[in-house]
Parts: C-alpha cells; sequence; structure tokens
C-alpha cells in the first residue's frame, strides 16, 4: 500500500482527480476484465488500521463457517425483538461471494454486532466527512483517507491461498444510510487446508503474495484544515444528517452550524 503524506485539503482533490484519471486508464488498457469503481475510507485518526468491527472485537480470524453458525444461531433472537425476517440457508457452502447470510450480516453490522464487513464508500467526499468529522485531534494531528480499486479477475499464478479481498458490490436490502453513504463492503478471506476464514484486511494489503489486489492507497492530511473541509463539505450537503438521517444526527448537524461554525466565526473575527 502506498502511504502519501499530503499538505492540505487542495491536494487531496488533486489527488482523487488522478485517481479517477487512472481508474479510466485503467479500463481502457484491459489488463484485467474488469475494474471496480474507486472505493474510499475516511479515518480520524491516520494511525488507525484497516480494521473491521470483527477484528477489534477478537484478534483471532474467525472461521467464514463458524461465523454463519453463528448467524443462525442470533437469527430468532433479533427476529423475535425486531419482528423482521432474514432469509438464511440451512447449509453452509463454502467460497461464496457475497457471502450467505450477507442482508443479515449487513442489518447485524448497522446494529452493532461484530462485523467480517469492511464499509467503504463511492464518494471522496463523504469519506473526507468521516475523516475530520471528529472534534477529537488525533495523535499526529492527521487524519487519513483510503482509496481502493479493485479488478473482478484472479491473476495468473494465484492460488488462493493469500489473503484476498473482495469488494461485495453497492447493492443490499439493509438500511437506507447505506444509500445515503453510497457505501460499499468488503471482506478479506484467506484460505487455509482447504477451509476459509476472514482476516485482517491489512494482512492482504501488506501480504508478500498479494497478487494484484488493486491499487490502494493511504492519503494523510492535516487536522488543522478541518474547518475548512466541513464548511465546504456542508456547501455539498454532506453532513451527519444527510448521511445518516436520524434525530441524534439533526442534532450533530444543528449544533455543527449555530455553535461550531459561528465559534470559529468568532475567532476569525477576534484575529
Amino acid at each position: 500500500m502506498n502511504t502519501i503524506e499530503l499538505e492540505s485539503w487542495e491536494c487531496f482533490q488533486q489527488h482523487v482527480s488522478s485517481i479517477f484519471t487512472n481508474w479510466q486508464k485503467l479500463k481502457t488498457e484491459k489488463i484485467y476484465n474488469q475494474w471496480a469503481t474507486p472505493r474510499f475510507r475516511g479515518h480520524s485518526d491516520a494511525g488507525w488500521k484497516l480494521e473491521t468491527t470483527l477484528d477489534r472485537f477478537t484478534k483471532k480470524n474467525v472461521d467464514t463457517e463458524h461465523y454463519f453458525k453463528m448467524l443462525r444461531d442470533i437469527r430468532p433472537a433479533v427476529i423475535s425483538i425486531t419482528g423482521k425476517n432474514w432469509d438464511i440457508p440451512d447449509e453452509f457452502e463454502s467460497g461464496q461471494l457475497p457471502p450467505l447470510g450477507y442482508e443479515f450480516m449487513t442489518y447485524l453490522r448497522h446494529h452493532g454486532f461484530p462485523s467480517p464487513l469492511l464499509d467503504w464508500t463511492r464518494s471522496p467526499y463523504v469519506a473526507a466527512f468521516f475523516a475530520f468529522r471528529s472534534q477529537e485531534k488525533p495523535k499526529n494531528d492527521k487524519v487519513a483517507i483510503y482509496s481502493y480499486v479493485e479488478h473482478f479477475e484472479p491473476p495468473e499464478g494465484f492460488d488462493g491461498e493469500a489473503p484476498t479481498i473482495h469488494g461485495l458490490g453497492p447493492y443490499a436490502v439493509t438500511h437506507k444510510r447505506h444509500y445515503a453513504q453510497q457505501c460499499e463492503y468488503s471482506i478479506c478471506q484467506k484460505r487455509t487446508n482447504g477451509r476459509y476464514g476472514y482476516s485482517n484486511h491489512e494482512t492482504a494489503v501488506f501480504s508478500d503474495n498479494n497478487f494484484g489486489q488493486g491499487p490502494m492507497t493511504k492519503c494523510t492530511l492535516p487536522v488543522s484544515d478541518r474547518a475548512k473541509v466541513l464548511k465546504e463539505l456542508q456547501r455539498m450537503n454532506v453532513t451527519a444528517f444527510s448521511l445518516f438521517g436520524s434525530e441524534e444526527s439533526l442534532m450533530e448537524t444543528l449544533a455543527y452550524q449555530e455553535i461550531e461554525t459561528n465559534s470559529l466565526m468568532s475567532d476569525l473575527r477576534e484575529d
């Protein structure tokens, strides 16, 4: 993975333009049959790793069949409380993409159950919002925005044993904010002795046997650009409320507009 230290928000916007230019070039060259739309992910601390909620909950690789059985086990409790229903096959089939029970997995992830799904967005500006959203300063005063362009054809010599990132596409029956945020998910799997397990995404990114996963870049930006970035994003209607649509996110957006923005204007007048 290539890491680029950018000096400003304007540099990032130029970088985004180059990403889409290169993506168009890759599609034209047809090195692989198909390249996915660029995906982005924002971190409010550049020191954070590419970790799923399952990675953070347990540091062990979880067998895909074991996780599927957990989905089946907890499904009756979720249906009983929510009144909603999800169809999950009775039998597990290895190597399925999207994984079996995918729509139930997306629901569980949205509501806090540890998940092997890593969320991305097709919008670099949505990713920027998540990078700059927090008022807390990161450890090294830098945020990060990742970009990733996946191709769909395994290269020659790929044996399936190396950890591999798989994009799962933009469509699923799930929470409406999935679409408001232009969200896509990915999983990372590794096959060992014929069995698949969920693996940390960074094991694929930094693996010596990483066969052509597609270009992934980590851009770091100074958190000091936060006020400028959020102001520009607000003009685009990229706000907490537009992305989440909840009463809590409405309060966050109003607080930004009426308290944080006004205090920033006061600080500017004092200077």
